[in-house]
């Protein structure tokens, strides 16, 4: 069904009566007949209207490569669009606050109504309870930000949901895949036939992202910086804080190898509670002893940073290290 000013009550109910379910238990009504994944090849010229914070998955540079809708069965067809974020991309906004979501609307021949949703945590590929719910009218091919009623603290979460439902018709396609591989659990689910799975299990066209972030909210967030890494006895580094707040549980790795016959393989480990704004911590690898060439790699984490990681290369001769670049 083409949806136009006309049949906009019409479709109304249609969403109330489809949308109801997944509020309730993050499951849509569907009917006895199954329905295949279909795609269009798009492009899209404005890459999105991304927060200075968001957390997602897609490539703003390939998004809407894939335009997506269902085929088969009898339409209307009520389906889902999700991704999950995990502790690996929440750890580093402590503090923060989800308040809105980027979708992109991936048709431009179709309007559409419907909800984006956040759900918490449930299981790796089933989203837990409903924690918000907002209204859409899509008119037109673009990205569009859809602000929450009420913020979610990020710390009362280990995992988000942020989910996108749609009414399509058979030849719709109104969800925009990017051209990057999927991030693997996280970055292409979709709900259809009664069931959460990967967009990517539609063969090597759907293994992409979908184009939707959230988009947090905070006073600030630490960020790392590995700098002064030198010798000439063993190889030495520091961690600076680059941030607006302290680094919290900062975990600090020196890893040296190589040299004639790979004789050379050593690995420091340093951690600390918390790095406050423009401190450093220093680390060094010890007294190394050997000859020919070296990889030095350096990696800085903490519970509210993004990961770092340095690597360069240098030479042992004896006990002293030289030319480090």
């Amino acid at each position: 069904m083409k949806i136009g000013k006309k049949t906009l009550s019409k479709a109304v109910v249609l969403l109330i009566a489809a949308f109801f379910v997944i509020s309730s238990s993050a499951v849509i009504a569907d009917t006895e007949e199954k329905v295949a994944l279909a795609t269009t090849e798009k492009t899209i010229t404005e890459s999105s209207i991304r927060g200075e914070e968001t957390i997602g998955y897609f490539d703003p540079d390939t998004a809407g490569t894939t335009g997506v809708g269902l085929q088969g069965g009898t339409p209307p067809y009520f389906w889902a669009q999700g991704i999950r974020l995990t502790q690996d991309e929440l750890a580093e906004y402590t503090g923060w606050d989800l308040i809105a979501i980027n979708v992109l609307h991936n048709e431009d021949a179709y309007e559409h109504w419907g909800t984006v949703e956040v759900y918490g945590e449930g299981t790796p590929t089933w989203p837990g309870s409903l924690l918000a719910s907002v209204p859409y009218h899509f008119e037109e091919r673009a990205f569009y930000r859809l602000d929450l009623n009420e913020s979610i603290a990020i710390d009362d979460h280990n995992e988000l949901w942020l989910v996108c439902q749609w009414e399509s018709d058979a030849d719709d396609f109104p969800g925009g895949l990017d051209g990057i591989p999927a991030v693997d659990g996280k970055g292409d689910w979709i709900f259809m036939n009664n069931v959460w799975q990967e967009i990517q299990t539609g063969g090597p066209d759907f293994d992409h992202n979908w184009c939707m972030e959230g988009i947090v909210e905070g006073e600030g967030k630490a960020e790392l910086a590995i700098q002064n890494v030198k010798g000439p006895i063993g190889v030495k580094a520091e961690v600076k804080n680059i941030g607006d707040l302290a680094a919290n549980d900062l975990e600090v790795t020196i890893n040296v190898t190589g040299g004639i016959l790979g004789l050379i393989d050593k690995s420091k480990t340093s951690t600390k509670t918390e790095l406050a704004p423009s401190a450093i911590e220093s680390i060094s690898s010890g007294l190394l002893l050997g000859f020919g060439k070296i990889v030095i790699e350096i990696t800085a984490d903490a519970g509210n940073a993004g990961e770092v990681t340095e690597t360069k290369e240098g030479r042992v001769i004896g006990i002293l290290v030289i030319g480090i670049k």
